[in-house]
Formats: C-alpha cells, structure tokens, sequence
C-alpha cells in the first residue's frame, strides 16, 4: 500500500533535556514487558531517563493523490485521499516508555503554534489514534483493547457530515482519561493533548511489542485539489521519561 507516505527524515528532534542513555536499566537486569502492568512494574522499580525531543511537521500545500493507489476519485462529503506524514522517535533500542508530556505552546515561545488544516486529519502513536478532527472516522477502525489502530482501508469512504456540533475525537476523553483542545478545519488554533498514566502505559506497551516510536499525521480530502490534503506547519514537544530492558 502506498498512501503518498512521506519520509522518516520529515520531522525533526533535538533532545534539550536528559540524554540518550545506552545503558540498561538498573542491575543490568533484563525486563520482560508482556502486559500494562510490566509497564508499572518496570517504570516503578527503575530511575527513568528523562528526554525532551521537539517534532516538526512541515506545512503541506494542498495535493491529495485523488484515485491513486487505494485513494479514491474526488467525491463531495466522502473521505477519499490522503497524505501521510510519520517519523520515529529517536529513542534507543529495548526502552520502555514511562510518560508522554506533550507541551504544544513551547517550541514556538509559549504562545503555541495555531494549527490550520483542510478537510479532516488523525494523529497517531503507533497506529494508535491519539486526535481525530472528526469523530465518526474513528467508528469504523478496529481497536486493540481500548486503542482504536488506524488502518486507511477502515476510513477510506466514510461520509462527512460539515456540521460544527459533530464532536472531534481524543482517545479517552468519554473516561475521563484526557484533556484534549482539537481545533476545527479550517480554523487557526492551538491543539493541546494530555493523557493519563493509564494510557500512556498501554501505549508502551504497543510500542515495546511492536518494537518502534512512530508519530503520524494524516491529511485528508474528499473533492478539492486546491484546499485538501493542506495543513500549515505544526510542531511540540514531547517529554518522554524511559527505561531501559
């Protein structure tokens, strides 16, 4: 499958606090990471290795691959194409992430980078989505436990209902689990995300058992070649506290 993926090399990390560490986590002991509660475990009993890494998106000027690949010919209020924008967290190998403390206002001097893309967008944790500009999209992906995995082939021709009262999606929100700001297409605004150790945890454990770091964005269009697919440039940081197996 093809989805005019863009590179690993789009984003780009610097590490302002902590270091990459290479050594293992305390006692040289290897840890075994089969559940969430692995995950505790191993965050409680060992001194996590804090890092800050700042992720870029570039901007994308309008060009959804209509009817190429398994993207679909231009259609009015359907979601039909797509642009994916996915990059790996440069942590070292055999880690377990411990938190996820994303700050959207630093990278741009604490006022907050404004967000503006055009028609619909998800943003994922290792196919995990994390926000969604509309929440119908998310209805027909299959979900891991409580995770809702992001596959094109679940969302490709959904229909789009241009209605301001159709709530966004944020994993966890409905529980109490998060607290999220999701501005509406074609609105500058700032997003925020925040997610409790409950969900943090079960995202490391995807990413221990699938063994990567992944952040993407997904862009998506349904009719027009001159507004879809768009989105200005958007940016945060991430605090990630990790240890080592």
């Amino acid at each position: 499958m093809r989805a005019m993926a863009l590179g690993l090399g789009l984003m780009a990390f610097g590490c302002t606090s902590g270091q990459l560490d290479d050594g293992k986590a305390s006692g040289e002991s290897s840890i075994t990471i089969d559940s969430v509660e692995d995950v505790e475990e191993a965050c409680a009993e060992n001194e996590p290795v804090a890092v800050t890494l700042v992720v870029e998106f570039p901007a994308l000027e309008a060009n959804c691959p209509f009817g190429i690949d398994d993207n679909l010919e231009q259609a009015q209020g359907v979601i039909t194409a797509r642009v994916e924008q996915t990059v790996a967290l440069p942590l070292p190998d055999e880690v377990v992430v411990c938190g996820l403390e994303f700050d959207f206002l630093g990278i741009s001097g604490g006022e907050g980078t404004e967000m503006y893309y055009d028609d619909n967008f998800f943003f994922t944790f290792d196919d995990v989505v994390l926000a969604g500009s509309y929440g119908p999209m998310v209805d027909g992906l299959a979900t891991e436990g409580s995770l809702p995995i992001y596959d094109w082939a679940n969302v490709v021709g959904t229909e789009i209902e241009f209605d301001d009262t159709i709530p966004p999606f944020c994993l966890g929100e409905d529980d109490g689990q998060s607290d999220c700001t999701i501005p509406p297409p074609q609105t500058e605004q700032v997003m925020a995300l925040e997610f409790d150790e409950q969900i943090v945890n079960e995202l490391s454990l995807r990413a221990v058992q699938s063994e990567r770091f992944d952040f993407s964005f997904i862009t998506m269009g349904d009719n027009d070649p001159e507004l879809d697919c768009a989105h200005d440039f958007f940016g945060f940081s991430v605090e990630v506290p990790y240890v080592r197996l």
